[in-house]
């Protein structure tokens, strides 16, 4: 059951959504695929990001809610919860890898069984104009339920409240994060923040996105750099990304072949320091060790988008 209901804003942003949009094949770019070109250059621009790409003519705002269920806080992305702990009984005993050690890279031919969790988030960015006044402080949370017509009471109510207190969370030692509610938001937000190059810059995200276990065997392994910006999608009626950066941590291009011969590609993040890790860590859990151990790596999900800059010889930066 839906809680928004139909006011004159919504009815407004929706109407100004129209006029914004291209109405036949052959029109020129939205706005954000405009802005991408500019900041960017001419890097594709990521499926996922794209697939959040503010609503179309045929799209009502008050309808956004209409099909979202992605999770943040699922085993794929525990990492980063950091004072999280999952005990040794909810360990999955399927012999799926969520966390590996880093020596598993330097192995070609070694099996792993992976879940690449398919995707159903299909929260789309508000237009920027109304995107720009939102409120995305959790002391404005009523003010943001009365802008959308949201029970307070309803689980659309939970999902905002549980994004504003994921966005105000505390980073770890060496990371840099934000949240971005826009395509323009994310763009400026690692292009200038991070001071990106567009010289240097790649976009991406991991193609892999089955969602059934299946047993892959590595191929290659290519270090990327250790300059790294990875945003993924919160659970949030609306579009909104968390874009964050750790020091110390290594990206890796893994091509690998499934068992039915078919090829793919994923990215794997290397985090070399967890001697500040919570000590009942889930990943400490899985791999049975302890902060400041081997470096920990684990795959990053499809719905991310990654962000790092063109390696020069032998992955220095």
């Amino acid at each position: 059951m839906s809680y928004y209901k139909p006011s004159f804003v919504l009815l407004l942003v929706t109407f100004i959504s129209i006029l914004t949009f291209p109405l036949c094949s052959g029109a020129p770019s939205s706005p954000e695929e405009i802005y991408w070109k500019t900041k960017v250059g001419d890097i594709p621009m990521p499926k996922p990001l794209k697939d959040s790409l503010r609503l179309g003519p045929n799209e009502r705002v008050v309808q956004l809610n209409s099909n979202y269920k992605q999770d943040f806080g699922t085993h794929e992305a525990l990492l980063y919860v950091w004072g999280g702990h999952v005990a040794k009984t909810q360990i999955p005993q399927d012999g799926r890898v969520i966390y590996f050690k880093d020596d598993i890279l330097s192995k070609v031919g070694v099996k792993m069984k992976l879940y690449f969790k398919k995707i159903n988030n299909q929260a789309k960015f508000l237009p920027l104009h109304v995107a720009k006044i939102l409120p995305t402080t959790s002391d404005k949370f009523q003010v943001i339920l009365n802008l959308l017509f949201v029970n307070p009471k309803s689980t659309l109510a939970q999902d905002i409240e549980l994004m504003m207190k994921k966005c105000e969370e505390k980073g770890v030692k060496g990371e840099i994060r934000n949240c971005v509610n826009s395509l323009e938001d994310m763009v400026d937000y690692v292009t200038s923040a991070l001071n990106f190059g567009k010289n240097k810059l790649v976009v991406a995200s991991t193609k892999e996105d089955y969602g059934i276990l299946l047993e892959y065997t590595i191929q290659k392994v290519q270090l990327l750099g250790s300059h790294v910006v990875v945003c993924h999608k919160i659970r949030n009626p609306f579009a909104v990304f968390l874009c964050h950066s750790i020091q110390n941590t290594y990206l890796y291009n893994v091509s690998m072949v499934r068992a039915n011969g078919k090829q793919t590609e994923a990215f794997a993040i290397c985090h070399k320091d967890t001697s500040f890790w919570n000590p009942r860590h889930y990943a400490f859990e899985f791999l049975n060790t302890k902060p400041g151990g081997k470096p920990i790596c684990h795959f990053v999900c499809a719905e991310a988008i990654v962000w790092y800059r063109l390696p020069k010889n032998n992955g220095e930066e």
